[in-house]
């Protein structure tokens, strides 16, 4: 393996070196660091610090390549990304970790039914139970009111900028 040390104490790796320390064929790291002006020779072949030819050797790593369009791929590739977003989206539903929007709207549905039932009854219970005047119960019936109208208008802000949010996540 072809490593040299160069005055400042950086170590040169040659491509033969890079294609083994990286575990790829010699020509696609050769074809990878071409255009990359070399630190110094190695055995009297061109060789580069590792850390300025690693990211061109092996591509940026993340979750994906870093601005590129799944549409502006070829047919293939575009087939190969949709249908591995389609299973990593069936995976992440299987896993609870995605949780399809008709399930949310129906327990969402359902906890907003249970609380307007029981804003609805809490005036007979107040006046029953606590035995309430009339105009209590009508002072409670105000106050239960204004409090379900505070609850819809947050419910329709929260809405909203959900909207918004998936506006921005489609452009």
């Amino acid at each position: 393996m072809g490593v040299t040390l160069v005055h400042s104490g950086s170590r040169l790796w040659s491509i033969n070196a890079l294609a083994e320390e990286f575990g790829i064929d010699r020509r696609t790291v050769k074809k990878r660091v071409d255009g990359i002006p070399a630190a110094g020779e190695a055995n009297g072949h061109p060789a580069w610090r590792l850390r300025d030819v690693a990211i061109a050797v092996m591509g940026p790593q993340g979750p994906g390549p870093l601005g590129v369009d799944p549409d502006e791929l070829p047919p293939s590739d575009r087939l190969n990304h949709y249908r591995a977003e389609r299973e990593k989206a069936k995976w992440l539903e299987e896993q609870r970790f995605q949780i399809p929007a008709s399930e949310v709207e129906q327990v969402v549905a359902t906890a907003f039914k249970s609380l307007a039932q029981a804003l609805d009854t809490l005036p007979d219970v107040l006046e029953r139970d606590c035995a309430l005047r009339p105009e209590e119960v009508e002072r409670a019936i105000g106050v239960i009111d204004g409090a379900r109208e505070g609850l819809y208008q947050q419910l329709l802000d929260v809405c909203s900028s959900l909207g918004e949010m998936a506006g921005h996540e489609d452009s």
